[in-house]
């Protein structure tokens, strides 16, 4: 080795040791906010991204509706020459580069300058200690407060940036975007989603075309939440609530706003430096690393079983696209989707002006339901301007405990090698014997996303008790090994995954109750669908989606004595709702509202009287 070299790293290890002191001063210092700890700085060479912070200060319309105001977006943050990260600032927004990242080859083209999205590269090694397959329990992650052990041997080049496409000739690189809102419900999700991204991209090796990621957060007024100092990300002031309420609450329609802003807002569009961007939810899991499938004339997307469009369609699809026709619609929606970054461009503001005129339509909820509009909204966009899509079924799989078989997938078969994302969608129910608890039911073991919308899980949960079907088994892993690898996951009083079944009250309880003795032979309206019927058989109904269950609530917690008096709770599809109802001046129930356990997701229902609303819908 030349004499100048082993100067220059006599030079840089002392620089490291700098670094590590300063770093420990800020960790102890008081500055929680920060969430730095000892462990995040063993590796002397992370200064890069823990010093760097640069932001985009991003503000939305208050009033939007059908045309929605681009927002007015001031100049990023540049980053101290110390290094040291300025404090978050409400109000503002941040996109934060990755530790390790920086350097000469900070974007993925090769330019010199660091950008908000600048990434490190990783080693593809693979210390997998799990037993599941596809899953691997790995120390902790690459970034505060997520942490990944990397070999020793690997350090130089687990710290340097993606390497230049010249050195990756074969490389075509993507910006993957989670699509989010700063709810508890999906900042937990976000945190498993990145820590399983992080380990896929590092599996796939420094050439990987998973280049850069970017949280993209609707938040109230662009109101940081904290999580950027765990992931890169841009907020976008989210629509106001007038419009939400004005298309039934439907908080999705946030998805293609935040898009329009990002990609017509000049600052925000520079920090999408690749050519294509891969477009994920929040509870999405990697299952293994995803090459670049698309092209510039073709996208790559899921196949959804419920998107293929029929002539029953037809009528809405012409309301929007009045020369387009149903047969050139694609069972695909918004995510997962990897696209050319001119593509998206072309149907954003079309994606967005539909998903509102669909939500907002009656006639279209008809025969479309609520929960995929917005899906339609971008399935109908890009076919209007000629966007076609790979629609593959094997982009994700979306399993729960009643699933029998995997399709493709044979007998001591690894199902992550035929998938590329576990969609957790549906929970999975099972009783303690093993055997699935039923359609429609709460399992005496219950993994299920929606239980957890106050707060975050807790870490190290039960495992099922069913070890056969290996859905349920490798996703309760995942989750696990996400959560353990973070130190700063939330305390919790959230159950774990067991205690959620809810069982039916005592005869003579139900008959007593102010409520629930006057719902059998009763109908309503869900969310404006038809229809909800309370049997006489007490502590069963019936739904548009199957057998549900209901019973009384207990008083304690955030249900007091008058709550519990005029509230009862409704499970089915595995939610758990608790409906509070109202009378009008005779006393007749007349409405509730339901809330859903999790997310607090409400819905309005409205009694029916010979199939007539008593109050307006």
């Amino acid at each position: 080795m030349a004499a100048s070299q082993h100067i220059i790293i006599a030079l840089l290890m002392a620089f490291a040791i700098i670094t590590v002191v300063q770093v420990l001063r800020v960790t102890n210092s008081g500055m929680g906010d920060n969430r730095v700890s000892e462990r995040d700085v063993t590796s002397v060479s992370r200064r890069a991204a823990l010093m760097k912070r640069r932001g985009a200060w991003a503000e939305g319309s208050s009033s939007l509706l059908r045309d929605v105001a681009q927002a007015a977006v001031d100049a990023a943050l540049a980053g101290d020459d110390d290094g040291l990260a300025p404090p978050v600032q409400p109000g503002k927004a941040y996109a934060t580069p990755y530790v390790g990242g920086g350097g000469a080859q900070g974007r993925a083209g090769g330019s010199s300058t660091p950008t908000a999205s600048s990434a490190a590269s990783a080693p593809a090694r693979d210390h997998s200690t799990d037993s599941a397959p596809g899953t691997q329990g790995e120390a902790a992650g690459s970034l505060p407060p997520i942490k990944l052990t990397f070999a020793p041997e690997g350090e130089e080049a687990q710290h340097a940036a993606v390497p230049p496409d010249a050195d990756c000739p074969s490389r075509k690189p993507f910006h993957t975007i989670l699509t989010a809102q700063t709810s508890t419900y999906q900042q937990w999700q976000s945190r498993i989603m990145y820590y399983h991204w992080l380990k896929q991209r590092r599996a796939a090796g420094p050439c990987t075309d998973m280049t850069r990621f970017t949280r993209l957060a609707a938040s109230k007024s662009g109101k940081a939440d904290g999580l950027e100092r765990v992931m890169p990300t841009i907020y976008i002031a989210q629509l106001a609530d007038e419009v939400i309420a004005s298309h039934m609450h439907f908080g999705v329609l946030n998805r293609p706003y935040s898009f329009k802003v990002l990609l017509q807002t000049p600052e925000l569009r520079a920090k999408i430096a690749e050519e294509y961007v891969f477009i994920m939810e929040t509870d999405h899991v990697l299952l293994r690393p995803l090459p670049n499938l698309a092209t510039p004339d073709l996208a790559y997307a899921f196949d959804f079983g419920y998107m293929h469009a029929g002539r029953h369609v037809d009528w809405v699809v012409k309301r929007y696209w009045p020369e387009g026709s149903y047969a050139d619609v694609q069972p695909v929606g918004p995510s997962p989707v990897l696209i050319h970054v001119p593509k998206l461009e072309l149907i954003v503001d079309d994606w967005l002006d539909f998903s509102m005129g669909l939500r907002s339509n009656a006639e279209a909820e008809s025969v479309i339901q609520g929960w995929v509009q917005e899906m339609w909204g971008y399935s109908i966009a890009a076919a209007k301007h000629g966007v076609k899509h790979n629609a593959d079924r094997n982009a994700q799989i979306e399993g729960s405990a009643m699933t029998r078989s995997i399709r493709g997938v044979g007998p001591g078969d690894d199902f992550t090698q035929k998938y590329y994302i576990y969609h957790y969608t549906y929970g999975s129910e099972y009783r303690m014997d093993g055997q699935p608890q039923g359609v429609n039911q709460i399992g005496e073991w219950s993994l299920d996303k929606r239980h957890y919308g106050g707060a975050y899980p807790p870490k190290d949960l039960e495992l099922p008790p069913n070890r056969e079907n290996p859905l349920p088994l490798w996703l309760t892993r995942a989750w696990n090994e996400a959560m353990a690898a973070d130190d700063n996951w939330p305390e919790t009083k959230a159950l774990g995954t067991r205690g959620w079944r809810r069982e039916c009250a005592a005869r003579e309880a139900i008959r007593a109750h102010p409520v629930a003795s006057r719902l059998p032979g009763s109908e309503w309206t869900w969310a404006g669908i038809r229809k909800l019927q309370f049997t006489e058989h007490p502590c069963t109904a019936r739904t548009p989606w199957g057998e549900a269950k209901y019973g009384l609530l207990s008083e304690g917690g955030r249900c007091d004595a008058a709550c519990a008096q005029s509230t009862i709770f409704l499970d089915f599809s595995g939610g758990l709702h608790n409906l509070q109802f109202k009378t009008d001046a005779s006393g007749n129930l007349v409405e509730f509202t339901s809330t859903r356990v999790g997310d607090e997701e409400k819905v309005r229902g409205v009694r029916l009287i010979d199939d007539a609303p008593v109050v307006p819908l």
